[in-house]
Parts: C-alpha cells; sequence; structure tokens
C-alpha cells in the first residue's frame, strides 16, 4: 500500500487518545479501506456460523464483533511500522462517571421522543415486558452490553479518533455514521426507506457519540458500548424495527435526528465542540 511520510506529536484534536509517532503513516484510504473491508468479510463469517453454534440473536449476534477482527488486521497489516491512534485505555478515567450520566439522560430522551412520536401518530407502542422476553433479561443485557463492546472496539475505538486526527467532530461522526450502516448490509433488503431511515439513524447517533466522546480522557469503550447496548435494549423492548417495519425506523431516526442536534446545540453553546 502507498505510504507517506509525516512528522507527528503526541497530542491529538481529542484528549484521551493515545498516538505513537509514526515513522511512514500508511494513506487514509488504504486504512479505512481495509479496516471495512475485513470488518464486513468477517462478520459475514461470523453470521454463517452462528446458527451452527445454535446462539440466539436475540441474546446476541455475533457479527458485532466483526469491527475488533478489523482493527486487528490494521494492527497486523502496519505491524511494527505504524500504529493508529487508539482510545481504548485498560483502565477508565474518573471522568467516565459524568459521560455515563449523559449517555442515560441523552437515551432517556432518545427513546421518549420514540414514544412521544408513536403518540402523536395514533400507534401503540409494541412494549415487550423484560419479564415476556425468551432468556432472563439480566443475561440479554449482559450479552447486549459485550456485543456492543465488539462493535465499538472497531467504530469508536479505532476508527473515530483515527478519522478524528484529520478531521473535526462533526464530519468524524457523520463519516463513521455513514460507514456504520452501510456495514449493516442486511437493511438494504428491506427497501430503501427503510435503508435510508437505518442510515439516517446510525449517522445521527454516530455524531452523539462523537459529541460525548470530545474530549474524555480514556473510558470510550465504555461510554460507546453502554450507549449502544441502551438502545438496542430500549427498540427490543419498545419497537419492531428489525421486523423491516418503514414506519419503526422513520420513528427511531427522527428521534435520533432530534437527539443529535439537541446534544450538538448544548455542546457548542457551551464550546465543547470543535467542528
Amino acid at each position: 500500500m502507498n505510504t507517506r511520510v509525516v512528522t507527528t506529536t503526541s497530542t491529538t484534536p481529542e484528549r484521551g487518545i493515545t498516538t505513537t509517532p509514526a515513522r511512514r503513516a500508511p494513506r487514509l484510504a488504504g486504512v479505512v479501506g481495509l479496516y471495512f473491508a475485513v470488518t464486513t468479510v468477517s462478520a459475514g463469517l461470523i453470521g454463517s456460523v452462528q446458527p451452527l453454534l445454535r446462539v440466539d440473536p436475540v441474546i446476541i449476534e455475533l457479527v458485532q464483533f466483526g469491527p475488533t477482527l478489523g482493527v486487528l488486521a490494521v494492527l497486523l497489516v502496519w505491524r511494527g511500522r505504524w500504529r493508529p491512534p487508539s482510545a481504548v485505555r485498560p483502565i477508565p478515567s474518573p471522568g467516565v462517571l459524568t459521560r455515563l450520566v449523559a449517555v442515560a439522560a441523552v437515551c432517556a430522551g432518545l427513546l421518549g421522543a420514540v414514544i412521544g412520536a408513536y403518540a402523536l401518530l395514533g400507534e401503540d407502542v409494541r412494549y415487550t415486558r423484560p419479564g415476556a422476553l425468551t432468556h432472563s433479561f439480566w443475561l440479554i443485557a449482559a450479552a447486549q452490553f459485550l456485543g456492543a463492546c465488539g462493535e465499538e472496539f472497531g467504530w469508536r475505538g479505532f476508527l473515530q479518533p483515527y478519522l478524528r486526527t484529520r478531521y473535526g467532530v462533526l464530519t468524524t461522526g457523520t463519516t463513521v455514521g455513514l460507514l456504520w450502516g452501510v456495514w449493516h448490509v442486511q437493511v438494504f433488503a428491506a427497501g430503501p426507506a427503510y435503508a435510508a431511515a437505518f442510515l439516517l439513524s446510525t449517522i445521527a447517533m454516530s455524531v452523539i457519540m462523537a459529541v460525548l466522546l470530545e474530549r474524555a480522557r480514556g473510558g470510550h469503550l465504555i461510554i460507546a458500548g453502554t450507549f449502544h447496548a441502551v438502545v438496542n435494549l430500549g427498540l427490543l423492548l419498545l419497537m419492531p424495527e428489525e421486523d423491516g417495519d418503514v414506519t419503526a425506523m422513520t420513528v427511531f431516526a427522527a428521534a435520533c435526528v432530534l437527539a443529535a442536534l439537541v446534544v450538538l446545540g448544548w455542546a457548542g453553546a457551551r464550546g465543547r465542540v470543535r467542528r
């Protein structure tokens, strides 16, 4: 792959991201292309194995670990020559709790907006009691968090901080969200309207996470994984969006956009986001 010589320092636009001086940094397109290709192919292979393992996708979808394999592929290809910026630290910083409170507030507002939108449309929320699920809710919650971290290790633990060294928060969040959405190739089988709404939701959620993680001093994986898992659990209990329901996905996408605008406005008013 083509490479170019660059001069780097140990500081990046976002605190909490660890970098190492690069001798010959690869081109951005090469790194992102390899990561996305391995993430997509490995997720497809893992997904084909899940039925053989008889793992119920309600508990966890093994394809969620595809992004982790994508990161490992990048590290392996450029091993000893270049190391990408990392936002994953083994020990979270004290500021993680504050970010998690913000995650809880955003998730509550987002899911509340979904319920409100359903009420305005005259539709009934298809609420499923946790006790009525096919497996223990706490088992599902723990597995959902594990799976969410498997995804976020790649998207928010690697790709977001890597792009953030070159672009602003909004551009980074939008780009990661678009790739994240396209990676869910199965949504395109549900039709253009459903796929468009889904992509809009992933872009909006990615922007939200980009803002929440901006200037965070570690704990990115826990913060992003918690947001991802809580949203997934909320959808599991409230909506049939994974059944190809265009109305449900459109309502969810609109709620995500509204939440993203609120978060951007809040952060911008406090000077916490540098576009």
